[in-house]
């Protein structure tokens, strides 16, 4: 288990370092879900969004947590 052990070290790390507001609202929240917004992540279709979009569900996972997704794609883009 100490390589299973240090990759979930260095996810929650990787989370805590690049979505510091996603990781303390995981952590310090009492909800059971975190809501995102669709456009969240890769609202420009980037594949480095998508994995970082990976990393941050398996994060709320570690502290039990649901992840929903809202919106529309590229939705918050969108003029008025």
């Amino acid at each position: 288990m100490d390589g299973i052990e240090q990759r979930k070290k260095e996810l929650i790390e990787a989370i805590e370092g690049q979505l510091p507001d996603f990781g303390h609202a995981v952590k310090n929240e009492t909800n059971d879900m975190v809501i995102l917004h669709q456009d969240a992540f890769a609202a420009d279709y980037q594949d480095e969004e998508y994995a970082l979009l990976g990393k941050a569900i398996k994060y709320a996972g570690i502290y039990k947590k649901e992840v929903r997704i809202q919106g529309g794609n590229r939705e918050s883009l969108q003029k008025p």
